[in-house]
């Protein structure tokens, strides 16, 4: 299947405003999955971190479109995670 996805196709308002839901989740997919095999609880804690941001608008849609076109997902979020769950645990 063709990705037919143009980011450019955007105003710069909607490339500038927070990341939706959606793209989040679709994050969470994508790094979540190892070989045929989905990691369920880090799908959930990789969109779960990804959308408080963009609800703080510290993750714009552009960003997010750039992090899924991305080969991993960047350190800086998996830290994010990693001390929330330290910090929840606490």
């Amino acid at each position: 299947m063709e990705n037919t996805f143009d980011i450019n196709a955007f105003d710069k308002d909607r490339t500038s405003s927070p990341a939706s839901f959606r793209q989040c989740q679709a994050i969470g997919y994508k790094f979540a999955k190892k070989g045929s095999s989905m990691n369920w609880k880090l799908q959930k804690q990789i969109t779960g971190c990804l959308y408080s941001l963009a609800k703080d608008e510290r993750l714009t849609f552009k960003k997010a479109h750039q992090i899924l076109q991305g080969k991993t997902l960047p350190k800086v979020y998996l830290d994010k995670i990693a001390l929330y769950l330290k910090e929840k645990v606490s």
